[in-house]
């Protein structure tokens, strides 16, 4: 099983602060992200190397005056996770006043190595 959560912190952390999704309280300080794992299964496994499908679910999370800010941080987040193999799957948004929410699900393919090495 492979563990990404660190890599896609950081990533995250150059577009806004970024928290994991059930730690969130409601004094968390918006504009901010959350994430929080979907899945992570053995996709294909050989004796030495394997392939894992892993996604996570993204929110931008923010004040309904703040859309032009979710939006920015929205492409950002597109920027930062390519270069880590990480592809947009699905967008969605909610709003529950006062904050609106823009959710996004990433998913990418990790090359495992069973030796000790990723």
């Amino acid at each position: 099983m492979i563990d990404y959560h660190k890599e896609l912190v950081s990533a995250l952390n150059n577009v806004l602060p970024t928290y994991y999704e059930l730690a969130l309280t409601k004094d968390t300080k918006v504009p901010c992200i959350s994430y929080q794992e979907r899945n992570n299964y053995a996709e294909q496994e050989g004796d030495t190397l394997g392939y894992s499908r892993i996604s996570f679910t993204i929110k931008v999370w923010g004040r309904f005056t703040d859309m032009e800010a979710i939006q920015k941080a929205v492409v950002a987040i597109d920027t930062v996770l390519r270069p880590l193999g990480f592809k947009r799957t699905s967008t969605n948004e909610l709003y529950k006043a006062p904050l609106l929410q823009k959710i996004m699900t990433y998913e990418c393919r990790a090359l495992e190595d069973f030796n000790g090495g990723i």
